[in-house]
């Protein structure tokens, strides 16, 4: 089954191993970024050292949820995840949006990297900024 994300912010519950995958990582960020989707990833950890661990898919997950503007959070409790649930909630509920128009309006490429920096915040620390890693352009034919 191929993943789609028709939503701008997406929740990802797992605990990071891939069984039936039949698109590539590459296709599934993507897809996240296109769609203009926020990932936030939930790594349910039951045993923090297990051999089995999927430490792979736990740092594709974290890398999605960085690429798209999301975060990323452990849980191996019901506290830490209903303490996740609580951030995540908190975060949509107070994030700003910052748009802009770039100023070559045709790119020599499909995916065009972006960087947002924060120049005299209040007090170090106080603000956080995450954004998307960039956006993929389209001509005006489609």
């Amino acid at each position: 089954m191929k993943p789609v994300i028709d939503s701008q912010k997406t929740l990802v519950i797992t605990d990071g191993g891939d069984t039936v995958s039949s698109v590539s990582y590459k296709d599934a960020v993507r897809e996240a970024q296109q769609a203009e989707a926020i990932v936030y990833s939930i790594i349910i950890v039951p045993i923090e050292a297990s051999a089995g661990r999927d430490t792979g898919g736990e740092h594709a997950l974290i890398q999605i949820s960085e690429d798209t503007g999301g975060r990323y959070f452990y849980a191996s409790s019901e506290t830490q995840l209903d303490a996740a649930f609580h951030q995540i909630s908190d975060e949509l509920r107070t994030q700003y949006l910052l748009a802009y128009y770039p100023s070559k309006k045709l790119s020599d490429s499909v995916f065009r990297r972006i960087e947002v920096l924060l120049r005299n915040s209040p007090q170090e620390g106080t603000l956080k900024v995450r954004h998307r890693a960039g956006y993929y352009t389209y001509s005006s034919s489609k």
